[in-house]
């Protein structure tokens, strides 16, 4: 198992329920981190990587959640008229190249877009098959594509957490810090003052990028209070954490 601190000025991690509209999760999904490690490793490919496929990750929010909503102008399918403009470009054709890559049949519309401001998370993984190269490269600062959180314009920090030691254990009653699996919803000891969010995000893609399978999380903006379940306490050098890993 190893733990390392992720933060930036901005992110946006897509819901993938959401189609024509940017709204992002409270927190990086598995296949984001998937990305993360792909990209301190430098595997391009990692889609077909069956390394990348079965680990465990937990995350911890470090920072409140701080969201920014605003509307954004999108160009209509622009990339079906780039072959038309190069050859206006060829032909120095300046009626047709003054039109650009816009479609006046489908006119510019605004699309919502959602982004965290200042997140700062810990993620934990276990059982990854690069964990070695994984930590040298996390411990050296090494990332060899661009590490950035959701989206590309937003570049991310990284910082490796030393682990202690590591165990997992029944507990009677416990205030997890990270998420808590939908199904073990029962455990829960709600509290009325804690704000509760069920989310969905994949857990795993094919080659096309779509969906293969769901995770199902409760997620909290605090710790939150359960009885009679296991989880993973992680004794880190600055304090100890208790999670559940999907």
């Amino acid at each position: 198992m190893f733990a390392f601190k992720i933060w930036g000025k901005f992110a946006c991690f897509r819901d993938p329920l959401g189609i024509s509209q940017n709204i992002t999760l409270p927190i990086p999904p598995k296949t984001t981190i998937c990305g993360m490690l792909a990209a301190l490793l430098g595997i391009d490919n990692y889609l077909n990587d069956d390394r990348f496929d079965d680990f465990k990750y937990s995350v911890i929010l470090d920072a409140p959640i701080l969201k920014k909503s605003f509307s954004q102008n999108y160009i209509n399918d622009y990339t079906k008229f780039t072959k038309s403009h190069l050859n206006s470009l060829l032909k120095f054709d300046m009626q047709k190249i003054s039109l650009g890559l816009r479609d006046n049949k489908a006119p510019q519309k605004p699309i919502n877009r959602e982004l965290l401001i200042y997140p700062k998370y810990i993620i934990f993984i276990d059982k990854f098959k690069l964990e070695d190269e994984a930590i040298y490269n996390l411990k050296n600062r090494i990332s060899k594509f661009p590490f950035y959180l959701g989206n590309s314009e937003f570049a991310g920090n990284f910082e490796f957490i030393e682990i202690v030691n590591f165990a997992n254990k029944k507990f009677d009653e416990v205030s997890i810090d990270s998420f808590v699996p939908q199904n073990k919803a029962h455990n829960i000891c709600f509290d009325e003052n804690i704000l509760y969010s069920p989310i969905c995000f994949a857990g795993s893609l094919d080659n096309d990028r779509s969906p293969k399978t769901h995770i199902n999380l409760i997620f909290s903006n605090d710790q939150i209070r359960v009885k009679n379940i296991e989880a993973c306490e992680v004794i880190c050098a600055q304090k100890t954490y208790r999670c559940i890993f999907v």
